[in-house]
């Protein structure tokens, strides 16, 4: 079904379970139907860039199946977003359609006498825009072919051992890849998705007992939260594979977790390779920090020895991007690699381990540091929940260490702690409390906002 490119197509035993209803692939198909023939109805038209705007999850849901049969290019946007950052976002994606609320959900129902006429996507031509997530500054808007789609289909659920009877709790937000892979995967293997509308510790682990859940994806917070929840809780036997992705995790979070019995996979994967490049499976008993795994078998990785940045290449890497200048962007060399600008290498066994981003990197007395792994040194001191590292300008040291963290310990303490375990350079010249770190909805530091709100906090003191 998948080796052609085309999406569209579901197993006959995938189904969908969402608010206590089962939906068949049967009953989805002809959901899907009534949905085309409601967005024609609209002036819905072949070549469009249809993009969703809307809280409604379920929605996004049906769309990700939908669009592409209609000949219709999905652009699902992050509705938390800023106005004016949707706005430029939709002119970067050319989109033709937009659905800004959930109206077109309203009254929809299956009906097997009504069929939309098929008029496919080729497997060669864009299927999803996604915007990357932006940490860095400027996003821009990654064009995902039917084929990259499907060999990142094909090489997850191979490698996570994804087959019919299984179960995927699907927790992550669907306007990005991580998300919307997770439909696209039981799709293809006939798993059930089981779709929630908000990911609350409570909702998550009476879903995992409910469902006989075997698969889950997580980010590090959502992860965090689960545990801080109830510490007590032990993850069901039927759960076999929790991806771990979408940012850094500390190594204290990953060794409580695996010691509770979390089947933890740590992974690694991007908007412009159509998720996962590398996962570490079956779930390790111990993590070295910064592990991602082995490749996945679509994909090479490669890691230059000057620079240490991570490229990759292979079918699912998307080849153009859209910019918010109005113009497409090349984001592959003629060989096909791409600049993933992340810092990572490669051990004697294959496996990728990744250091933090290329543009992170400060300087400070004369030394490089990578703000991730001194965050992940930092996260051992007792109290810290979350770190960040950022810096100020400073005559004599260039980049001068500033902690942004959460905790119950304060400044003082984190401060003698650093200073007793770490040396030099490495140890902050200031520790700053605050109750929340700036993160988007995958749960990744947004490093440009945490290094703005270090300069506010200092301006007010």
């Amino acid at each position: 079904m998948m080796a052609s490119g085309k999406l569209p197509q579901l197993h006959r035993n995938f189904c969908i379970e969402y608010r206590g209803k089962s939906y068949s692939s049967g009953l989805l198909e002809q959901l899907l139907d009534a949905l085309c023939l409601r967005l024609q109805a609209r002036g819905l038209a072949p070549g469009m860039v249809v993009a969703s705007m809307g809280r409604q999850r379920w929605l996004n849901a049906l769309l990700l199946f939908a669009l592409p049969r209609a000949g219709c290019i999905f652009f699902p946007v992050d509705p938390a977003l800023p106005e004016h950052r949707r706005r430029q976002l939709l002119l970067a994606a050319r989109a033709d359609m937009v659905l800004a609320d959930d109206a077109c959900m309203e009254g929809l129902k299956a009906d097997s006498a009504r069929r939309a006429p098929e008029q496919e996507l080729e497997p060669d031509a864009v299927h999803l825009l996604l915007a990357t997530s932006g940490t860095q500054g400027q996003p821009r808007v990654v064009e995902l072919s039917g084929r990259n789609l499907a060999a990142s289909v094909l090489a997850s659920c191979k490698r996570l051992n994804l087959e019919q009877g299984d179960a995927w709790l699907a927790c992550l937000p669907l306007h990005h890849i991580g998300g919307l892979s997770i439909f696209l995967r039981c799709a293809h293997a006939g798993a059930k998705a089981v779709l929630v509308d908000r990911s609350d510790p409570v909702i998550l682990k009476e879903t995992l007992m409910q469902n006989r859940v075997s698969h889950l994806s997580l980010v590090p917070t959502m992860l965090h939260r689960l545990l801080k929840a109830d510490s007590s809780f032990r993850p069901p036997a039927a759960l076999k594979a929790v991806v771990l992705g979408g940012a850094s995790a500390t190594p204290a979070l990953v060794e409580a977790a695996l010691k509770l019995g979390w089947p933890l996979c740590p992974s690694y994967g991007l908007t412009e390779t159509a998720s996962q490049v590398a996962t570490l499976f079956p779930p390790p008993r111990q993590w070295q920090p910064g592990c991602a795994g082995l490749p996945l078998e679509h994909v090479e990785i490669a890691v230059c020895k000057d620079s240490n940045i991570v490229f990759v290449r292979g079918a699912s890497v998307a080849t153009h991007a859209r910019c918010l200048d109005g113009n497409q962007q090349k984001l592959t060399d003629e060989q096909g690699w791409l600049n993933t600008r992340d810092l990572g290498w490669l051990d004697n066994r294959g496996q990728l381990h990744i250091l933090g981003r290329d543009d992170d990197v400060l300087i400070s007395g004369g030394e490089n540091i990578h703000p991730q792994l001194l965050e992940q040194e930092l996260s051992n001191c007792p109290g810290i929940e979350q770190i960040a590292v950022s810096a100020l300008e400073d005559a004599a040291w260039g980049d001068a260490l500033v902690a942004l963290y959460c905790g119950s310990e304060n400044a003082e303490q984190v401060a003698a702690w650093a200073r007793s375990n770490l040396q030099g350079g490495y140890v902050p010249k200031r520790f700053i409390k605050v109750e929340a770190l700036p993160r988007n909805a995958m749960g990744k530091l947004l490093r440009t906002e945490v290094k703005e709100l270090v300069r506010k906090v200092v301006q007010r003191e």
